[in-house]
């Protein structure tokens, strides 16, 4: 891939700004570059490639990867220990964890279908609410908590939550954060009331909810 076509991807897009792709574009071309757009390459667009060389020598982009597929057959096989199956290729194994750590391992490495999984888990098991708040407070995902104790709730009572989930919503963190991460002004404008309460984004409806809780036959 030749350098304009690296520096059009999206991903270059979110480390690089305007200015300093377009800068790069054009010293690359060989053009004279004004003094301003000297101190960019000096102060900021050098800087930023270095660094990106060292990460891409270190393969850390790999050794992530990697990691997050041990956490994904780690979560996929205790999903199915908690009564939540999924349908996989072949047979996973992993060891068997407490269903409140199972929950905030989600919420650590959020993907959708893993998202969807908690309120199901949250009612068809008996939690420790205790253990699952200082876990909560402990990885700092108290509203992302919050909210799918509320989307349990709307699905099933669970009155023995009651008193965690106003504690939640009376304890909620301010800082906005994403359920999964995604398109930041997208998610703006798209992101149900009811996650924007809890100061979360994300593209999750109580309806596709309601549809997951009837084929587990969970009803109200």
């Amino acid at each position: 891939m030749n350098p304009n076509q690296v520096l059009n991807e999206e991903s270059v897009k979110k480390i690089l700004g305007k200015v300093e792709i377009a800068t790069i574009k054009k010293k690359i071309l060989g053009k004279t570059l004004k003094q301003r757009e000297r101190n960019y390459l000096y102060r900021s667009i050098r800087p930023k490639l270095a660094a990106a060389n060292l990460l891409s020598e270190a393969c850390l982009l790999q050794a992530i990867n990697k990691h997050a597929k041990q956490d994904s057959s780690l979560i996929e096989y205790n999903l199915s220990l908690y009564g939540y199956q999924m349908l996989l290729l072949k047979k996973k194994h992993a060891r068997k964890i407490p269903v409140e750590d199972l929950i905030i391992n989600i919420l650590n490495h959020p993907s959708a279908r893993f998202i969807e999984a908690i309120p199901i888990l949250l009612i068809k098991n008996k939690i420790d609410k205790y253990y699952l708040l200082d876990l909560a407070c402990k990885f700092g995902v108290k509203n992302k908590l919050g909210y799918l104790i509320e989307t349990a709730n709307i699905l099933k009572e669970l009155p023995y939550l009651y008193d965690l989930l106003d504690y939640l919503k009376a304890s909620k963190d301010e800082e906005i954060s994403y359920l999964v991460e995604g398109d930041a002004d997208f998610l703006m404008n798209t992101s149900p009331g009811r996650i924007r309460k809890w100061n979360l984004l994300g593209r999750f409806f109580d309806e596709d909810f309601r549809k997951l809780a009837l084929t587990y036959d969970i009803k109200k």
